[in-house]
């Protein structure tokens, strides 16, 4: 039994140790060439406003220049959040962050909260130009 237990224990801590390795932090980490101001402090060359409604964005593509911008999230029906994978964006209604683009790219902007049934089809673009 106290075999057992020292097992079980030392697998707990070797699986603790591998996550903690792994980082996730709630952003998912971002790309080279993005900074995230989540203060504001940075001055932004734009602002843009995402809004979301039940199971769609007010916009199928929002399209930035590089630079500092300022995402603003608005859940104007249900409750939604946006993430943008691979950039570190991930918001909650009402919230504001300031990003820096310094390359151009493509990123898809996807609602994080689950739902309902039309969850999986809320989608859009991000275009960041140069």
């Amino acid at each position: 039994m106290r075999t057992r237990n020292f097992a079980v224990m030392a697998a707990a801590v070797v699986l603790a140790g591998l996550l903690a390795a792994c980082g996730g932090g709630k952003n998912g980490g971002s790309a080279p060439g993005i900074v995230i101001d989540e203060s504001n402090q940075t001055k932004a060359d734009s602002v843009i406003e995402v809004k979301a409604r039940n199971f769609e964005f007010d916009q199928t593509e929002y399209r930035v220049k590089t630079g500092a911008v300022k995402f603003h999230f608005v859940s104007e029906e249900g409750v939604h959040g946006i993430r943008i994978p691979k950039t570190g964006i991930e918001l909650r209604d009402g919230q504001t962050v300031t990003v820096t683009f310094e390359n151009p790219g493509e990123y898809e902007i996807v609602c994080n909260i689950p739902c309902g049934t039309g969850h999986t089809k809320m989608f859009a673009k991000l275009i960041v130009e140069a």
